[in-house]
Parts: C-alpha cells; structure tokens; sequence
C-alpha cells in the first residue's frame, strides 16, 4: 500500500485549525464585553460619588433627553396632559428612553432567544444612571443650589421641576427622603445590571455554540 500523500490535509489538524479560528472572534467578543462592562462599573463609581452624578458625554445627552421630554408633553405649546405632566415629562423621558432600547434587545426571538442580554443590561445601566440624576434634581427640591438650564439656581427661578411637582403633590419637606429611595433604586439597578452584563459575557461561548449546533 502506497503511503499517504503529504499534500493531503491531516483531518485532526484542519478540525484543530478551524476551531481555533472559530473560538477567536468569540473570546475578543468575550473581552470586549467585559471591558466594556468594567467600564459601566467605573462610571457608575464615578457618578455616584459625584454631586452631580456628571457622567462624560452620556450626561449631555441625557439633559438633551430631559429637555425633550418637556416639549414632548407640550407639543406646538399645548398642553395636552395638564402642566404637571409637562414638568415631569423631563424626568419620566430621561429614565424611560433607554427602557425602550432595553425592551427591544430583551425580548425574545422567535427561536426562544434574548436579542441580546448584554445589549439589554447596558440599556438598564443607564436608566440607572439617569435616575441618579433624577435623584440628585430631586433632593435640591429646597436647596435649590444647583444650577439650572437658563443659567440661574432653583432659589433663583420658578423652573426647578422637583420643587414644583413636590410642592402639588404637599411632598415638598420630603424631598430628601424621597430622593434617597431613587438614589438606592438606582444603585440596585446600576449594580444589578452590571453582575447579568459580566455574566451574559461569561455565557457568549456557550450560547454561540447551541446555536451553531443547533443551525
């Protein structure tokens, strides 16, 4: 019997070469996702333990968000929900708006699956974050030390949106103490999605390899 060609491929090599190749692209994803998730865990550390709960960039785009949600309650200048929506609607849009992208990527497929769990919990994080800032707002309701859009404090102008709805609501002298419980919410959410982002993470080869089983 003639001995095997050397120009043949080796069986066990070609499956050893494609696998490596294959599981490649899933542990730089892997990586990524952890990163950006260790990311998530700094900016949250930062805002927290800022009076502001400033967060680079995201927090511009969210005061854009809070400034529409005003306008989205008022729109051509009626008020089609009465004034108190109109001063809440900043707030409620800020902290509902990334919900939205979190209800997409956590439903199902058809096929059974989440869109995307990571996706999902990076959209919870910041609803967590915005409700931080929410939560800040709302604890000046009396202060009224922070500095508001028209370059004024709250003790300056008649626009702080917390001072006004706590003041309809007879709310106004807890404003601390409620400020504290979204400030607590926030902190759960903030943390809670970061723990399922690593573990999604942590899943992704697992979950890629039912799937390619399963096609």
């Amino acid at each position: 019997m003639l001995p095997a060609s050397s120009d043949e491929a080796d069986p066990t090599t070609t499956t050893s070469s494609s696998a490596v190749s294959s599981d490649s692209p899933r542990t730089l994803q892997v990586y990524g996702r952890l990163a950006l998730a260790a990311v998530l865990a700094w900016l949250a550390w930062i805002a927290f333990r800022d009076d502001l709960g400033y967060v680079p960039l995201l927090s511009d785009i969210d005061l854009a968000l809070h400034e529409f949600g005003h306008m989205l309650f008022m729109p051509f200048g009626i008020e089609f929900l009465g004034s108190t929506m109109v001063i809440l609607g900043g707030s409620l849009t800020q902290v509902v708006f990334p919900l939205i992208f979190f209800g997409y990527f956590w439903r199902k497929q058809e096929d059974g699956q989440r869109r995307d769990l990571f996706a999902a919990m990076v959209c919870l994080w910041w609803s967590g974050i915005n409700l931080l800032s929410v939560a800040i707002y709302c604890a000046d309701s009396r202060a009224g030390q922070l500095m508001l859009l028209d370059g004024s404090t709250g003790q300056e102008s008649d626009g702080h949106d917390w001072n006004n709805l706590l003041t309809r609501w007879g709310l106004l002298e807890h404003d601390t103490a409620i400020a504290r419980w979204m400030r607590a919410i926030a902190w759960l959410v903030c943390v809670g999605s970061i723990i399922v982002a690593v573990w999604s993470a942590l899943q992704l080869p697992r979950v890629q390899a039912v799937e390619a089983s399963s096609s």
